[in-house]
């Protein structure tokens, strides 16, 4: 079994969402890796981010639970479109912003992360 498949046995789907309107947008080389995926290394990597067709979702690596799920519709030039995010919205699992847009920052700053971190780790 791979990383991957490891890790994907782990990890469990978004089962109370609070939908969000979303205007991300990803290059062609964002969609690329996160198609990859973005998987834990070391204990310090809190996060788990995985595009696989149409569904980007980013779980807690510590817990598996899934804390966003994003429909990703990919244009002919290979661009990304976010239009709609859904939160996870139980709060026995994850204690979500009262407003869309602190909600919105905290999903950009984890991408951002993640984001970052690989393309410096592939350069």
């Amino acid at each position: 079994m791979d990383e991957r498949e490891e890790w994907l046995t782990r990890l469990r789907r978004l089962r109370l969402g609070w939908p969000l309107r979303c205007a991300r947008s990803f290059a062609p080389e964002e969609m690329a890796l996160l198609r990859e995926g973005l998987w834990p290394v070391s204990l310090d990597d809190r996060w788990v981010v995985w595009l696989e067709g149409e569904a980007l979702r980013v779980w807690r690596a510590g817990t598996g639970e899934c804390l966003y799920e994003a429909e990703v519709v990919e244009d002919a030039a290979g661009f990304g479109q976010c239009r709609v995010l859904r939160v996870c919205d139980d709060p026995e699992i994850y204690q979500r912003c009262a407003e869309e847009s602190g909600e919105i920052d905290r999903f950009e700053g984890v991408l951002a992360l993640l984001l970052g971190r690989r393309r410096h780790a592939v350069a």
